[in-house]
């Protein structure tokens, strides 16, 4: 049951981009009988349940009933445990940013915190005495089980092997049963109180939860492999036996043994039952009620339509030359100098520069351009302008020069993999120093060259993907790797170009911290040699020295800046670069033998839609051309909106043939939830001015997160002034929307929300609750990366229940699933290989990752046809209870342009959407969402003129949808012949000095 009200006016929002505005909200009452991925505790007394639904402790009664909610919203409270004397719960918390052990009284009052530190508690469980807690836990460098003497707090290490070990249960006489990851010996095994541990039931699969008998005789657990989750029971020496029932969803958490004999556990979304024999008992029923409200607000407007100048902030990788007089920087697609005030354009072309570097003596510059079919390294003359390859290695970045100007060291991606190279400046000879690094940061070299530092992601352990930007130090001799713990015992900031900077002396590195500028001491080998200095008081970006090492500078959100390390003094260094919008100003008339406008339930036929420059004027019935008129003939082509991509990661790897890709698939919106944030406004200006054409870019700067961060553009947050630094700079450079991910602790995200909200940005994450109640916007993947180790959005078999489906349909929140993601694009190019047989794949990536693409998709990724049917039956139960779903991918993890298709297919093949539902997740299902209605995603009067014209009906058949014949964005048509060829020339509006 959803009950609705309006509340009528509240709080006032206000902001830079818009005047005082008042606010509806919307009260939800939300009633909850099914939890995905819920776990459950039995109080010793056999009377009461306890659960983890919603991130929540709750109670009920053992016969069922309604719960009694223990917990707030802000903790993340999971995997209950009962203290023997059942005065107690215990459960794992995320509540100020690292998951530790806490325990709350049966009532919910007395709420304690049992562990502490930088380091992640887990999955507790009591003594059978009572007298200590046992949990698992990454303090040694992976996960062991430990136990807490509760009198002393004393922690004692309980298992060290180097594989993970994890998931205890306390059992008889002080056993303890976990689960070991051990190299083939891994499943459950039994430590028994001498120390002494062996095997006690082989397993393979992700294995989790075991819970030993009352007599110690047997252990029950789960096993998940492709497409199977099931409850497992075991005796020493005997062969384990199943006791779920076939198709069964079983929860990996830990059962519990009843008095009685029987074995509770979860599963199906329930609290089930099951004998040791395998008779199935009733499951348990439970009503639990949440309540929140949801707040309109006023979105920040985004202008399409202005012509005035415009400073331009795309200022991408800027660095100073050695004798601190000029600078070098990416902006409006090309590579510029800056000296004295003076600004000097050094390329002029349609390709894609960045990365500039200059040479140690300040004569030439090192730089990547895909002028010659992909990202190389190129060496300009400063003195002559000539230009010279330097690399052909199929993907070269972000270069740096040792200090006598022999060599460069760069970046190659293959894949995930990051790897680090060096290249001899006169012949060419490359040399690889690394080449399974993820993700690091630009690399820079010692005064004597030999050694490089990068940041670069230090793991916490194997079994999360998470850990912390330390510096890592690689000799070039080929000597162990050294790991350099940034000051304060935090990761430094994100990756990519803030990694850091070892001055031209030798004598000091300077790194991000906190979002601010700062620099240390270091001996020769880059060990830190004293305290170091904070820089800045706004935030920095892009390190770089003089020659002589006496100034820093760094990109501030608007401009550059100076430091004198001799007293502190910052000098201001404004660039004075603007833009102009390059609209067309023509009128062309399409006429359309078939028209969808994105939003009725049928098509038109034989329809003329007039654009003048780049909105639609009129639509009409088809007449005759006047002598003179620009006409499009798409008589045999059905016209409908361009399509929108909600969540694609764009980048400059591929150079400037990713904007043709997005083109050629008829995608002419992205919606990005990740990147730097000055190169999605280049992107935005570069396009937006004419020099490169492309789809609208609507995207974020990087990822807030917490302390503990995974991707490159993750930005570790610190709550104060850095926060409220980076939502200032959020709102300057017009971020459509901001990004939270998975360790951020929900305390802070609901600050970000409540801050996004008031100058008009929504807020994405993976979190489905608590966000929701805090006004979160969209979220993002059905299931997707979690802190906790599973999804509270899907089970391990890709079955979402009543309590994900009831948020989204109660809430509005937008979900973008990205099903083709997970499994759908291998699924059906498996069912018909012939879709990999599109040249359009070719623009932005090479033969061999089509090859690639056509390989058996590995066993990890696998899934079957029925956990396909239950991502498509969230996707439909959502729609049909009107939700709202936007169709993204995560591309490039799949293909740029043609994984939008396949997860339009999917919606459609896999969960019985039409394809009028599913093409409306691409069009106007997405502008309305990102509050873009008045301008995309339907063909109507006012609108952005942006079409994809296909042959076919795509309305009767979603593959026709992939069949671009030809596409117009912001009023300019394009045949794909011509976005196949190569580059497209654009008139381009010259950018003002």
């Amino acid at each position: 049951m959803i009950l609705t009200k309006l509340i009528g006016p509240s709080a006032l929002l206000s902001g830079a981009c818009f005047g005082v505005v008042t606010a509806q909200t919307r009260h939800v009452d939300l009633r909850l009988t099914e939890g995905t991925n819920v776990a459950a505790a039995l109080s010793p007394d056999g009377r009461t349940i306890a659960i983890d639904l919603l991130g929540r402790i709750w109670t009920l009664p053992r016969t069922g009933g309604t719960a009694k909610v223990l917990t707030d919203e802000f903790g993340d409270a999971r995997q209950p445990a009962w203290s023997p004397d059942g005065k107690r719960i215990a459960f794992q918390s995320y509540r100020d940013g690292t998951w530790h052990i806490w325990t709350v009284a049966a009532d919910g009052s007395s709420l304690r915190q049992h562990t502490v530190g930088e380091f992640d508690h887990r999955e507790p469980d009591w003594s059978r005495d009572g007298t200590s807690l046992l949990f698992s836990s990454d303090r040694s460098g992976n996960y062991d089980v430990w136990r807490q003497d509760l009198a002393s707090g004393r922690l004692e290490r309980l298992t060290s092997d180097p594989a993970d070990e994890f998931g205890p249960s306390a059992g008889p006489g002080g056993s303890v049963a976990f689960v070991s990851s051990k190299p083939g010996a891994a499943g459950i095994w039994l430590r028994d109180p001498d120390g002494s541990s062996a095997l006690w039931a082989a397993a393979e699969g992700r294995v989790a939860g075991p819970a030993i008998s009352p007599d110690g005789r047997t252990i029950v657990y789960n096993v998940i492999t492709t497409g199977v989750s099931q409850l497992m029971a075991a005796e020493p020496g005997e062969p384990p036996r199943l006791l779920s029932g076939a198709g069964d969803d079983v929860f990996p958490f830990r059962a519990v043994w009843t008095a009685e004999g029987s074995i509770l556990y979860t599963s199906d979304g329930k609290l089930a039952q099951v004998r040791p024999d395998g008779t199935r008992l009733a499951p348990v029923p439970f009503d639990a009620r949440i309540t929140f409200d949801r707040t309109t607000y006023q979105r920040a407007r985004r202008d399409f339509d202005g012509t005035r100048a415009e400073p331009a902030r795309g200022i991408v990788s800027p660095t100073v030359a050695p004798d601190g007089r000029s600078y070098a920087f990416v902006a409006l697609g090309d590579l510029w100098r800056l000296t004295a005030g003076r600004l000097e354009r050094l390329t002029t072309d349609l390709f894609v520069e960045t990365d500039p570097q200059f040479s140690p003596d300040g004569t030439r510059l090192v730089y990547a351009t895909d002028r010659a079919g992909s990202m190389e390294l190129w060496l300009r003359d400063l003195a002559t302008g000539a230009d010279r390859q330097l690399t052909k290695s199929g993907g070269a970045a972000l270069p740096a020069w040792t200090p006598d100007g022999a060599r460069i060291v760069f970046q190659v991606q293959r894949g995930l993999a990051t790897e680090i190279h060096t290249v001899d400046v006169t012949t060419g000879e490359t040399k690889a120093l690394r080449t399974n690094l993820f993700g690091p940061s630009r690399a820079t070299f010692s005064p004597d060259g030999r050694f490089v530092a990068l940041a670069a992601l230090r793991a916490n352990s194997a079994k999360y993907r998470e850990g912390r930007n330390d510096i890592l130090i690689i000799a070039t001799d080929g000597s162990p790797d050294r790991w350099v713990v940034p000051p304060a015992g935090r990761g430094i900031g994100a990756r990519g170009i803030d990694g850091p900077a070892w001055s031209p002396d030798g004598k000091r590195m300077a790194f991000i911290l906190d979002g601010l500028a700062w620099s240390q001491p270091v001996e020769p080998n880059g060990e830190p040699a004293g305290p170091p200095i904070r820089h800045s008081d706004e935030l920095a970006n892009s390190l770089s020295w003089t020659g002589d090492a006496s100034h820093l500078v760094f990109q501030a959100t608007e401009g550059l800046r100076n430091v004198a390390l001799s007293d502190g003094t910052i000098e201001r260094i404004p660039i004075p670069l603007t833009w102009h919008r390059s609209n067309p100003a023509r009128i062309i008339t399409i006429h359309a033998g078939r028209m969808w406008d994105g939003r009725a339930d049928r098509l038109q036929t034989n329809v003329d839609i007039v654009v003048t420059g780049h909105r639609i004027t009129a639509i009409r019935p088809h007449r005759r051309p006047a002598p003179g008129d620009s006409v499009i003939d798409a008589t045999n082509l059905t016209v409908m909106p361009g399509l929108a991509d909600a969540h694609a990661h764009i980048g400059y790897g591929s150079g400037e043939a990713l904007g043709r890709t997005w083109l050629a698939y008829g995608i002419t919106t992205v919606r990005d939830p990740a990147s730097d944030p000055f190169a999605i406004r280049e992107r935005r200006e570069a396009v937006e001015s004419g020099v490169r054409i492309g789809p609208r870019e609507l995207a974020t700067g990087r990822i807030f997160d917490g302390q503990r961060i995974y991707y490159g553009f993750n930005n570790a947050i610190t709550p104060g002034a850095q926060l409220t630094a980076e939502l200032a700079r959020a709102a300057e450079l017009r971020f459509d929307l901001i990004k939270t991910y998975v360790r951020l602790p929900d305390l802070l995200q609901h600050r970000i929300i409540e801050a996004a909200h008031r100058i008009g940005i929504p807020v994405s994450s993976h979190e489905l609750y608590p966000s929701v109640a805090f006004g979160g916007d969209h979220v993002e993947h059905i299931s997707g990366t979690s802190r906790r180790g599973y999804s509270p959005k899907m089970s391990g078999l890709s079955r979402s229940y009543q309590d994900v489906i009831g948020l989204l349909t109660a809430s509005g929140m937008t979900l973008t699933p990205t099903m083709s993601l997970q499994g759908g694009f291998g699924w059906l190019t498996g069912r018909d290989p012939t879709i990999l047989d599109d040249p359009r794949l070719t623009l932005a990536y090479g033969a061999d990752y089509v090859r690639q693409l056509r390989q058996p998709v590995p066993a990890a990724f696998r899934v079957t046809p029925a956990m396909i049917a239950s991502l498509g039956q969230t996707v439909r139960r959502v729609v049909d209870g009107g939700g709202v779903v936007i169709a993204g991918t995560d591309a490039p993890i799949i293909p740029y342009g043609l994984s939008l298709h396949t997860e339009l297919m999917s919606y459609v093949e896999g969960g019985g959407l039409t394809p009028l539902q599913a093409l409306r997740t691409a069009t106007s299902a997405f502008a309305d969402a990102m509050g873009l209605g008045r301008d995309l995603g339907s063909i109507a009067i006012g609108r952005l003129a942006d079409f994809s014209m296909v042959d076919g009906n795509p309305l009767e058949r979603i593959a026709d949808a992939r069949r671009v014949k030809l596409v117009m964005k912001n009023g300019e048509a394009f045949s794909i012949e011509q976005l196949m060829a190569g580059p497209v020339k654009r008139p381009a509006a010259t950018p003002r000095r």
